[in-house]
């Protein structure tokens, strides 16, 4: 199979892109975003030299790190064209695609929804993996609503692609359990782990003939939208239990904060719960911990720049 791979800096990415390659496929480009979430309006295409990979090659400063989640690294390491790209459907993209005869579109972690010009340029179209069991949070930010609702059960998704939000009929499901406390760096290697397979089986059967899609039930479906400031506030109204998974899975990654004594202090980890102690609505920042008491009990939050 010819194909093109939209992808992000994550180790989510960079597996099933190592899958594809150990099972043949003609992985013919690697893409990714230009930047954040507002350069998505800019027709932006240009070619990634991989200066970078080669410099450290050249001064002898491997990465493993850099090896592990970046993805223009494996494309360096293989040979295969890199992009950046502000606007993944504007023309200069559809292009792209048509001129590398692109059997397929394949999407890990991509801060854009795909127009139907560049889907139509894919003579499959395009297959998305998502960290849910859809349609269980579906959006751009699955993950994060995992933890903050304090669910016990994530997933990995792979779906085709349409024109609405992650809505696509299901080729592959595979459910993943989400022990209270697990670093959100652990479950994503699980799903990432998961999408080897599941992505290499999908694109077989697709290949043959045989893949057969499930259409999603919409009256199941919930949301995972990008969090807002109001989200990102960590409160003892939560509970223990769910402030503690909440922030031991993505305070690394997303700007949490509490409330202490009227300032927002950023909080990246939790390092213990205490479900003995009782003092509810008690907010006391001592070095570079946080207590924040619930009524369930107390969790103790590293807090980040405090001086």
């Amino acid at each position: 199979m010819r194909v093109g791979y939209l992808c992000m800096e994550s180790v989510f990415s960079v597996r099933p892109l190592q899958a594809m390659l150990r099972a043949g496929h003609d992985v013919r480009f690697v893409m990714r975003p230009i930047g954040p979430l507002a350069t998505r309006t800019h027709a932006v295409l240009r070619r990634h030299r991989g200066f970078d990979v080669a410099v450290r090659r050249l001064l002898g400063r491997g990465d493993g790190d850099a090896a592990r989640r970046d993805p223009f690294t494996v494309a360096a390491d293989a040979d295969i064209p890199a992009w950046i790209v502000g606007n993944a459907s504007a023309p200069a993209a559809v292009r792209l695609v048509e001129r590398e005869r692109v059997d397929i579109l394949v999407i890990a972690f991509f801060n854009q929804l795909l127009k139907p010009a560049v889907l139509a340029a894919a003579r499959y179209g395009a297959v998305n993996l998502h960290p849910s069991r859809l349609p269980a949070y579906r959006g751009p930010a699955p993950l994060f609503w995992t933890y903050r609702d304090g669910a016990d059960e994530s997933g990995l998704t792979v779906h085709r692609v349409a024109p609405g939000e992650d809505d696509g009929d299901i080729l592959a499901q595979t459910a993943v359990p989400v022990p209270c406390g697990l670093p959100g760096e652990e479950l994503v290697d699980t799903l990432a782990e998961h999408a080897e397979g599941s992505l290499v089986a999908v694109l077989a059967a697709l290949e043959r003939g045989t893949a057969v899609g499930t259409p999603q039930d919409a009256s199941r479906a919930t949301r995972a939208p990008r969090p807002c400031d109001a989200d990102l506030l960590v409160d003892g109204s939560l509970g223990a239990r769910r402030v503690f998974h909440f922030v031991r899975g993505v305070g690394r990654w997303n700007p949490l904060v509490v409330d202490v004594a009227g300032t927002r202090v950023r909080v990246v980890d939790a390092v213990e719960l205490d479900l003995e102690r009782r003092v509810p609505g008690e907010v006391a920042l001592v070095g570079d911990t946080v207590c924040l008491g619930c009524h369930d009990g107390a969790v103790m939050l590293r807090a980040q720049g405090v001086s």
